[in-house]
């Protein structure tokens, strides 16, 4: 299951601290850490957003922790948030999971020759204009989720596995095919990737319109 959550309607939680009322109390540290309002609002979107999840789950807010490499876990389920501009985003499984949105922007190839494995860039260079800009997207989502979902983080070097995108998307790490399943998601003017160890997604991500409403 994906979950979403749009952030522009939320209120600045420094002008409304009652919006973070039910988020534990480093959470709420963490938002007001944020000297600008945007990262409050995304800080604030992330725990509201993990708080609909794990209510969802019947799962306490107290019992996700910091794991290995610093990534949120609770026992029972696998979850990872992500968000980017406007949009956060919450994949739950069974298994591993980690997840990335990215807003759409141009393709940066000196990164992405900086970063992207020989197979990759040749992916890319079959690409031009605003073509190029949603393949460099979907490219660094897919690597984004992937180190996420093994939750190794940027500790692991973008370099050191391969994304190979087509009707069936594979990660080859040191020339062997990873055990893990991606699935990309539409969403106007981002890039969502989901990358997990077990081959079930749902079809499209559950938007949560209002706090504690589900939406379509």
């Amino acid at each position: 299951m994906v979950y979403g959550l749009c952030v522009n309607r939320l209120p600045d939680p420094l002008a409304v601290p009652r919006i973070m009322e039910g988020l534990p109390e480093e959470r709420r540290k963490k938002i007001l850490r944020f000297r600008q309002e945007k990262g409050r609002r995304q800080s604030l979107g992330a725990g509201l957003l993990l708080k609909y999840v794990m209510d969802e789950y019947g799962i306490s807010m107290d019992a996700v922790h910091c794991g290995k490499n610093g990534k949120p876990e609770t026992e029972g389920i696998c979850f990872n948030l992500s968000h980017s501009h406007e949009m956060v985003i919450c994949a739950v499984s069974r298994k591993p999971v980690g997840c990335d949105i990215q807003r759409m922007g141009k393709a940066e190839m000196k990164v992405a020759e900086h970063f992207f494995c020989p197979e990759e860039l040749a992916y890319l260079r079959q690409f031009e204009g605003e073509r190029l800009d949603e393949a460099f997207c979907r490219l660094w989502t897919m690597k984004e989720s992937y180190i996420k979902m093994t939750g190794e983080g940027m500790s692991l070097s973008f370099r050191k596995f391969t994304v190979i995108p087509g009707e069936t998307i594979r990660v080859m790490r040191e020339g062997v095919p990873e055990e893990c399943f991606l699935k990309e998601y539409g969403m106007p003017g981002y890039r969502v990737t989901v990358c997990a160890g077990e081959k079930e997604f749902e079809e499209e991500i559950r938007m949560i319109s209002e706090w504690g409403q589900s939406g379509s």
